[in-house]
């Protein structure tokens, strides 16, 4: 019997009858209800089926096969309609969201699901333009977020260049963030063994850890300097009591506090200067409208140059800290830092 005289539910019950059941199951499942209903009833009556009949409909269906492509076109809207079909309507939107702000993204996408501070890192030392593609391709809150690290004239200059962003040759993208990739895993290595240094010299005595940083300055300043970053950041006075952030202050008078609360947040500045006597307090805030914009550098050294007057603080027992940064935090079975 030629297949164009039979129905196409009778095909389909034909065609079923001949897989495997398990298969045949599986692919009764994904039919409408009602064609479903129509094929297991045209099923139930398919009593005399002859072999002709078997043969032409499993012809029909190889040549079907064999006409269509080896794949179906790939690219966002083959993918957009496959999660149509397999997800519930109200679901759709916000994977489809994302999915639109990856394809935006193109080589940057594996900067998305990083905390702004370690973008920040891995970018900072690139040129405004650099900096200011990078943040064309990232979701708007996390560009927000990583600008908020920069200085205020380094947030004025790349927020300039964002604005007047043309179109960027593909190769130029590709290159650039194959060279963040790049920089990105090297930094997570070492930043978990910084880590861990960290809690080793934080669960040893006070002087051996201060003595051990001591002789590490010496021969490696750079390592001494993140270890003890680590350890404490000029961003952990958020954490600290007000008791113990008030002898800070007093033991600290001579640090570079003018500099350093320049570069960190609303919040933070407002908590110390509250600390402060008023008239000191009044001074400090002058001095800062006075100085204008600071190079991201000379905030970062001041800063530093306070979190370690703070840790020698606590190292001659005058305050007391909390458990390092590298306790505090874990996320994906991995130790994250902070600050």
């Amino acid at each position: 019997m030629k297949t164009d005289l039979m129905n196409g539910t009778r095909k389909t019950a034909i065609l079923l009858l001949s897989l495997d059941q398990s298969l045949a199951s599986e692919v009764m499942g994904k039919l409408p209800r009602e064609k479903m209903e129509q094929v297991a009833l045209a099923i139930a009556n398919a009593d005399h089926v002859t072999r002709e009949e078997q043969e032409a409909v499993l012809n029909e269906f190889k040549t079907a096969f064999v006409s269509r492509p080896l794949m179906q076109p790939a690219g966002p809207e083959t993918a957009r309609e496959l999660l149509e079909r397999t997800i519930d309507q109200a679901n759709v939107g916000p994977i489809e969201q994302r999915l639109d702000e990856q394809l935006e993204a193109g080589p940057f996408a594996f900067l998305h699901n990083r905390h702004s501070d370690d973008v920040r890192r891995i970018i900072e030392q690139e040129h405004p333009q650099t900096i200011a593609v990078i943040a064309a391709r990232l979701p708007a809150n996390l560009a927000s977020q990583v600008l908020a690290g920069f200085s205020p004239s380094q947030q004025a200059e790349i927020v300039g260049r964002l604005a007047r962003l043309g179109p960027t040759d593909a190769d130029v993208l590709a290159e650039i963030a194959t060279l963040l990739q790049i920089r990105s895993s090297r930094k997570e290595v070492r930043v978990q063994g910084m880590d861990h240094a960290a809690e080793v010299l934080h669960e040893s005595e006070r002087t051996m850890s201060q003595a051990i940083l001591n002789t590490l300055e010496q021969k490696d300043s750079n390592i001494a300097e993140t270890i003890r970053d680590t350890l404490f950041s000029f961003q952990d006075l958020d954490n600290l009591n007000d008791e113990t952030l008030e002898t800070i202050l007093k033991e600290t008078a001579e640090s570079p506090w003018t500099v350093a609360l320049k570069g960190c947040s609303e919040s933070l500045r407002q908590r110390v200067i509250k600390r402060l006597p008023t008239k000191v307090g009044d001074a400090l805030k002058t001095e800062m409208k006075s100085i204008g914009p600071l190079r991201l550098s000379e905030i970062t050294a001041g800063q530093q140059q306070i979190a370690r007057a703070i840790l020698i603080l606590e190292a001659n027992g005058h305050i007391e800290l909390a458990a390092p940064k590298v306790n505090r935090i874990k996320a994906n079975n991995r130790i994250v830092r902070t600050g």
